[in-house]
């Protein structure tokens, strides 16, 4: 698993899920969370989808960071 400072809960507002990193673009902003727990928020940097990849700058400590889709589900956080 990835270090996390701080657990997250998953945001309160109408956040949607992504089934396909087609639809994610530069500047979106994202929730990353492997079931109920939130690992990352953050900015879309880049997306990778032949890789199912994107990189995102967390909100909190600004450390860019690739997630797998493979591996967590993304959340696409309203504007």
């Amino acid at each position: 698993m990835p270090a996390v400072s701080a657990p997250h809960h998953p945001s309160p507002t109408r956040s949607k899920r992504v089934r396909n990193i087609r639809s994610i673009r530069r500047g979106d902003h994202v929730e990353v969370r492997s079931g109920e727990q939130v690992y990352y928020r953050g900015e879309v940097r880049e997306t990778a989808p032949g890789l199912g990849t994107i990189w995102i700058r967390g909100d909190e400590e600004g450390i860019r960071t690739a997630i797998s889709v493979e591996d967590f589900t993304i959340w696409k956080l309203p504007a």
